[in-house]
């Protein structure tokens, strides 16, 4: 029995606000077969457990639906409450996320299991056994069965209401969060569960904010933001291949045990639900996005097939009711496509004299993302950052920045786009310079030092959590420590406000401690700014804490190229190996 939303359109009236109602759905398409299990994720106030509700038509008093809810071919939309009697718990069952709301605290939890199956007409004996049946299958422990609701926890709880939905053997499930409350053993067996009421022939709607279950037990992923779906795709690219910037930083705070890289949340605020009904021009996750562009905030973009070489949005199909989620590569709404490449580097060949240094090194850098490049030393690493930056011509082989060569950018445009972080500080910053005058360098070569520069000095020295009065604004580097003359160095990269940061060994010369700053440092401003980031270090273990991805660099060449988490738990090359050992103290 299929279930299947068109169209779905659901807005809550709101008494005071200024259009008098909220929008929680925009334009709801999709379609869950029998056999098949469909999640729905995203953050907290997306529309989620609106979409749940709205499918055994629950939805509160002052809520108003538009478009189809299709139970088994059924248009529920328009049926009564009588009407729904015979459906609800019948041909679908929903498992709610708030336990405390639906158990009655005066019932054993055995009477209450058994109670759709007495009101069907079963005799209590048969629906007491039935209901201990299913309490055994869900693994509740003996004697639980005549206790109440107060009396077991919160996961046993969770189980209960499963047991709830699944006595009556409907052919719909919808679960609204149904492992929010259990433990990870018991996680994994409800996702055998679910499994097998897919394989029973079941069409089910899981409803969570756990992305590792997702892959666990359905097949599509639906991507709720702002009561409208940005992405989907197969469930098992959640984690390792999102498509678009918010699905990319959904993954990125979520806490997964191979990832060791310090979480980091979607930037910005959710919109205001009243945005909508006054009318909308724009994208509607433009304000928070990595990689925002002009039309992005003009139009509202279309629904085009997931992809990775960044086009799309021209000749797409309409988001308002093109794609019902049934198309099994999965689709994209966003102008670019999806997440952008933003570096594309091809077949790049460099040597000095007689010494091959690079060798048919290819990779690509998407927009907001950082990408760590490690390796030993002499390897190549920061012969191929700085290719990338422009500053080394290569032999052979292209370097594209946006679609563009770099060897046709005129290089003082590249070099206000590509800030670097060069590996020691008393190096790169003149002894002569104070710090406003390192800092303000950059603003002088581009002829964008005027009136409003020192504030921008000074609001940048507060970015990286530096001193913004005088005294400080005067010193010069000697009268500064490593980290001091570090974070300086970083404000010099970023005043300009780049969308390409290279940070060369940036804390290679940094004791721990001010090395684990200056990390935190960079991945708040990596996330705030939402630049992109290459980040080229010796030690494969700090790449792992600030990375998305992994290029490890060996004689020359990319021997390894995955996400982060993946090199690290499972690494291919020797190599690769070899690093992780000798960081484990595995010699």
């Amino acid at each position: 029995m299929p279930l299947q939303f068109k169209n779905l359109n659901v807005q809550y009236r709101v008494s005071g606000s200024p259009d008098d109602c909220a929008t929680a759905l925009d334009n709801i398409s999709i379609k869950i077969n029998e056999g098949e299990c469909v999640s729905v994720v995203g953050e907290s106030g997306s529309g989620k457990s609106t979409l749940a509700l709205a499918s055994m038509k629950l939805l509160a008093p002052s809520a108003v639906m538009t478009g189809q809810v299709l139970v088994g071919g059924t248009d529920i939309s328009g049926l009564s409450d009588s009407e729904m009697e015979t459906i609800r718990w019948n041909e679908i069952a929903i498992v709610f996320q708030n336990y405390g709301d639906v158990l009655n605290p005066v019932h054993r939890i055995i009477d209450q299991i058994a109670e759709p199956l007495i009101k069907n007409g079963e005799s209590r004996s048969s629906a007491l056994d039935r209901s201990r049946s299913m309490l055994d299958y869900l693994k509740i422990k003996e004697g639980r069965d005549v206790l109440y609701p107060h009396q077991i926890s919160a996961g046993e709880r969770q189980r209960v209401l499963m047991a709830m939905a699944l006595i009556t053997d409907p052919g719909i499930l919808v679960l609204d969060e149904p492992v929010a409350s259990v433990d990870a053993i018991t996680k994994s067996y409800l996702a055998k569960v679910i499994n097998e009421q897919v394989d029973a022939g079941k069409a089910v709607l899981l409803i969570t904010h756990d992305l590792s279950f997702v892959p666990l037990c359905s097949c599509r992923c639906e991507v709720l933001y702002f009561g409208s779906i940005l992405e989907s795709l197969p469930s098992h690219e959640l984690l390792d291949a999102p498509r678009h910037p918010y699905t990319r930083a959904l993954v990125r705070s979520f806490p997964m045990m191979e990832r060791a890289k310090d979480l980091a949340g979607v930037r910005g605020v959710p919109p205001s639900m009243f945005s909508r009904s006054s009318g909308r021009c724009s994208c509607i996750f433009q304000p928070r996005c990595t990689q925002s562009i002009g039309v992005c905030s003009q139009k509202q973009p279309c629904a085009t097939p997931r992809g990775r070489d960044g086009t799309g949005g021209v000749g797409g199909r309409d988001a308002a009711g093109g794609m019902d989620g049934t198309d099994r590569d999965g689709y994209v709404v966003c102008h670019r496509g999806g997440i952008a490449t933003m570096i594309s580097v091809k077949d790049i060949s460099k040597s000095y004299n007689d010494l091959r240094v690079l060798s048919d090194v290819s990779l690509t850098l998407d927009e907001g993302e950082i990408l760590a490049l490690v390796g030993e030393t002499g390897s190549g690493k920061t012969t191929l950052a700085y290719t990338i930056a422009g500053t080394i011509k290569p032999d052979g082989g292209e370097i594209l920045f946006r679609g563009r060569r770099v060897s046709d950018i005129d290089r003082k445009e590249l070099a206000k786009t590509v800030g670097i972080v060069y590996q020691s500080p008393r190096d790169s910053i003149s002894h002569r310079f104070t710090v406003f005058e390192a800092i303000a360098e950059p603003l002088h070569i581009h002829d964008e030092f005027d009136d409003e520069s020192g504030g921008r000095i000074e609001s940048a020295l507060r970015e990286v959590q530096l001193p913004d009065d005088e005294y400080f604004l005067q010193k010069y580097p000697h009268e500064l420590s490593g980290g001091e003359l570090q974070r300086v160095a970083i404000a010099r990269a970023l005043i300009l406000a780049p969308d390409l940061l290279i940070a060369d060994e940036s804390t290679s010369f940094l004791d721990p401690s001010v090395q684990a700053k200056v990390l935190r440092l960079l991945l708040d401003l990596q996330n705030e700014r939402g630049i992109s980031m290459l980040f080229v270090t010796h030690d494969i273990g700090v790449a792992r804490k600030v990375s998305d991805r992994i290029a490890v660099l060996h004689g020359g060449k990319i021997v390894e190229n995955a996400p982060a988490h993946r090199v690290i738990a499972s690494p291919e090359h020797p190599y690769t190996k070899q690093l992780i050992g000798v960081a484990k103290g595995g010699g």
